[in-house]
């Protein structure tokens, strides 16, 4: 620290500037004709809780200093469960990302389900296309306190490979598979057999909570699956996998009559389920049908 800096700055006036009206290490270092880091030791010897780069980035676009305008979220957002908040939770949890500065991305192929999620998290921050895979959106924000409370939830700057499941409340524990499932999940028909069965099933690079799920997911009637090991190039995966009738199953869980009133589930796998459901309906129907004589 420049030596002249405390004699010029008295700790008063450098609490009220940087706790108070949250000026930056950069403004009071300006001020007084020091160094940033200067004023940075200067905090530190004071015991001034120093703001981290996402507090310092948000402060700044409060001030008009970054090319984003400052935008509204819910802060508290992730602080209690709700079936909004174990759903976007899922979703964070499989196809979101947390960088080390703080911000939090998620990317979906579809932008419907994006601006729900936005609207939930009482966010007006604009999604944006994501050049980096066609069809891909991504919606983007930064909060410490969502950084903080997602930590808490076991949710953490490159996670996939060690996550754990997080301890769901029962009450909201289908929203937020429903949210894991539109984020690593998979529905299908198998080609491979006569009549194509549905088939749903989930993914995970992290052992723990693939046998946390299997068994969470038992406990809202799903039958035992055995979890399965899948090799790539560069990262080993663990799965489960749901026959057709199972997946029907699944598929009554995930879609009862408040998902389809917070429109929080992903419209082209909620689809797929749904031609499964009428296949086997139809089905029915054929086989029921009063024979006549001929």
């Amino acid at each position: 620290m420049a030596k002249g800096l405390r004699s010029r700055l008295k700790e008063e006036e450098l609490r009220r500037l940087y706790q108070v009206e949250k000026r930056s290490l950069e403004d009071i270092a300006r001020l007084y004709g020091a160094s940033r880091v200067a004023v940075w030791k200067y905090c530190g010897s004071l015991g001034l809780t120093r703001r981290s780069r996402s507090e310092a980035r948000l402060e700044a676009q409060k001030k008009g200093k970054v090319p984003q305008g400052f935008f509204d979220i819910k802060d508290n957002f992730f602080s209690n469960w709700s079936s909004e908040m174990a759903y976007v939770l899922g979703l964070v949890a499989t196809d979101g990302s947390i960088s080390r500065s703080g911000t939090i991305a998620l990317c979906v192929n579809d932008k419907d389900l994006l601006e729900t999620v936005k609207k939930v998290m009482g966010s007006k921050h604009a999604i944006k296309y994501y050049g980096h895979q066609e069809g891909l959106y991504s919606f983007t924000f930064s909060r410490q306190s969502l950084i903080e409370d997602l930590s808490r939830l076991g949710i953490f700057p490159n996670k996939s490979l060690a996550i754990n499941f997080p301890d769901v409340p029962d009450a909201f524990l289908i929203d937020f598979i429903r949210g894991v499932f539109d984020g690593d999940g998979s529905v299908f028909f198998e080609k491979r057999s006569p009549d194509f069965p549905l088939r749903a099933s989930f993914v995970s690079g992290s052992k723990n909570f693939i046998e946390t799920l299997e068994s969470r997911l038992r406990t809202l009637g799903m039958p035992k699956r055995s979890i399965y090991q899948q090799k790539t190039k560069n990262a080993i995966s663990y799965m489960i996998r749901y026959a057709h009738e199972d997946s029907i199953k699944l598929f009554k869980l995930f879609y009862n009559e408040n998902t389809m009133n917070n429109k929080l589930f992903l419209a082209r796998k909620y689809n797929k389920f749904l031609m499964g459901f009428n296949k086997d309906n139809e089905a029915e129907d054929v086989k029921n049908e009063p024979k006549t004589a001929g």
